[in-house]
């Protein structure tokens, strides 16, 4: 008698809003089949299949592989999350009157599982297809009826019985993909907001430099106030980085801004990649509810690791280098595109900055920066060298741009890398020239934008058109509250107030005029109609304010050897 399990859940791909949360869950449900057929036999007619389904466990496991030649290959269990489907008590499963069917009988079990927020996305790395993976795991376990009673008829299987397990089990797998988006998705196109960075000029230029070469005063370079102004996140879709700088002078004489020009600005995209043999080498620590050590691998091995595991495992491969990390770090600007751009001749943008009387005022450039979603193989070299670049090959694959995000064993960051060639005359203009570059760094995010609710909706429902619509619930974060409580949407208007002695008494006529958006009409022919009660925003304390708009300002010292532009928001 043969038992056989599949699983079925609504999506394969499961879709997570928002960076990385603890706090948050999704749900994950779906069913199990479970099928009972009846053995063929060319000896007798096929015997009814009786079995005792004594449990049904389904478990979600995501899992974090890594492998370089420097570091060698790492795993981490990211999650396990089991459930028991079946009752306590056994159940009897039988294809009585059905034993001669083509097709064998099948029982349903759903799930719903919570899936925990803080998952990193579903990432493949390398030429051997590792990463982070995750997926569903059923097993079940029955016994045989007819051996448990004892069968009268003789068989060569009954031979072996008393040396089998009378508790039988079955097993099925299914791949489930996370995809992480910016933002849950919307009906509208909604613009990011804008990141301001206010960045403290100092000089770049090295002691290696000549003695002879002539400098920019540091108390005239210290004055100068640049602000990069990026959008908060860019689509990975898209193809332009937005960027605006600004310039100004603050507090430097009239006759030092006359002096002052700005020829050149260089701009680069920079994305860097990073592979950690443990998790607790990450940069800035994540507080990630990982499983205990006990059942992290090698302990408790993975489920489905990748098969370079097993090279490890009996130690055929031993790194030479054993690194702690590994990074790779190259240009997304197109082959074509040098990222240098040449101001006009006789730039004293600063001359009118301290003119008695007169308004101060920022020097203001607007331009957009393109990129490419994959670089070309040879434009290597320009931050790493070629051994770098060759394992970042095996490791990492195609230089191609990713998400950024942090993983307990992966990372992708990205930064835009901003010089500005300044000239000062320093014995007025025809005179001697002093020549620096300004050189800074501020963090960018490239991200996944969700597709739009409606053109989702529409989707929807034209692949189900004889056919209920599934529809996807909006997130918890969306409805409610960290705190629990209830999201208010202020965006509607309340309805005008209308004094009780001219109101309408017909109970025919409605106060309010509720109405039902054709997207939503569209995936369902039963839509229940909900009517949100909206309170006074003066009248909550607090609420007032979830209707900011994120600017973050951060003085960043212009060092070269500083990686990172921290940021701080202000809300």
């Amino acid at each position: 008698m043969s038992l056989a399990l599949s699983i079925h859940p609504l999506s394969d791909d499961l879709h997570m809003y928002g960076e990385l949360d603890s706090s948050s869950a999704y749900s994950l449900s779906g069913h199990i089949s479970i099928s009972v057929s009846s053995p063929y036999s060319i000896f007798e007619a096929r015997r009814t299949a009786r079995l005792l389904l004594q449990s049904v466990t389904l478990t979600f496991e995501g899992q974090s592989e890594i492998f370089t030649p420097s570091t060698g290959y790492s795993s981490l269990r990211l999650c396990s999350i089991t459930r028991q489907l079946a009752p306590s008590t056994p159940i009897e499963l039988s294809n009585e009157g059905h034993e001669d069917a083509n097709e064998p009988c099948v029982w349903n079990v759903i799930f719903n599982i919570p899936i925990p927020g803080w998952l990193p996305p579903t990432t493949i790395l390398g030429m051997e297809e590792i990463g982070t993976r995750y997926a569903l795991y059923a097993t079940a376990k029955f016994t045989n009826i007819e051996e448990e009673e004892g069968s009268s008829s003789w068989s060569f299987a009954s031979l072996c019985a008393p040396f089998r397990s009378r508790v039988r089990s079955s097993e099925a797998q299914r791949s489930i993909t996370i995809s992480r988006f910016i933002s849950a998705p919307t009906a509208e196109i909604t613009e990011p907001a804008t990141l301001n960075y206010l960045v403290n000029s100092t000089s770049t230029s090295s002691s290696k430099d000549g003695q002879d070469k002539e400098r920019i005063p540091q108390d005239v370079l210290s004055k100068i106030q640049v602000l990069a102004s990026v959008p908060a996140y860019i689509d990975v879709n898209d193809s332009l980085l937005p960027l605006t700088l600004r310039l100004r002078t603050k507090d430097l004489g009239e006759e030092e801004c006359k002096k002052l020009q700005v020829t050149e600005v260089t701009i680069d995209i920079i994305q860097q990649e990073k592979c950690r043999y443990l998790p607790t080498l990450l940069r800035v620590p994540l507080t990630l509810p990982t499983p205990t050590q006990g059942h992290a691998a090698p302990n408790r091995p993975l489920r489905d690791p990748h098969p370079i595991s097993s090279i490890y495992d009996v130690g055929l491969y031993v790194s030479s280098s054993n690194s702690e990390s590994v990074c790779r770090t190259f240009s997304l600007l197109p082959a074509e595109e040098s990222g240098q751009y040449k101001l006009a001749a006789d730039n004293y943008v600063f001359s009118g900055d301290a003119v008695p009387g007169g308004t101060q005022s920022w020097y203001t450039m607007d331009t957009t920066v393109p990129f490419v979603r994959r670089t070309a193989s040879g434009s290597w070299g320009k931050y790493d060298s070629e051994e770098v670049e060759h394992e970042g090959l095996q490791w990492a694959g195609a230089k191609a741009l990713r998400p950024s995000g942090n993983s307990p064993l992966y990372s992708a960051l990205h930064e835009l890398a901003v010089s500005l060639t300044c000239t000062y005359d320093s014995e007025g203009q025809g005179g001697r020239v002093a020549k620096e570059k300004l050189s800074f760094k501020v963090p960018v995010t490239f991200a996944r934008v969700a597709p739009r609710a409606a053109a989702v909706a529409r989707a929807i429902a034209a692949s189900t058109e004889s056919a209920t619509a599934l529809v996807n619930l909006p997130v918890y974060s969306q409805l409610y509250d960290s705190n629990g409580e209830r999201r208010i949407d202020y965006s509607t208007p309340l309805p005008l107030y209308t004094p009780r002695s001219y109101a309408t008494t017909s109970s025919s006529t409605p106060l309010v005029d509720v109405s039902v958006s054709d997207s939503v009409a569209t995936a369902s022919t039963n839509t229940n109609t909900n009517v949100n009660v909206y309170h006074d925003v003066n009248g909550i304390d607090g609420d007032a304010e979830k209707r900011h708009t994120p600017v973050v300002v951060q003085d960043v010292a212009m060092n070269p050897h500083q990686r990172e532009a921290s940021t701080e928001s202000t809300l």
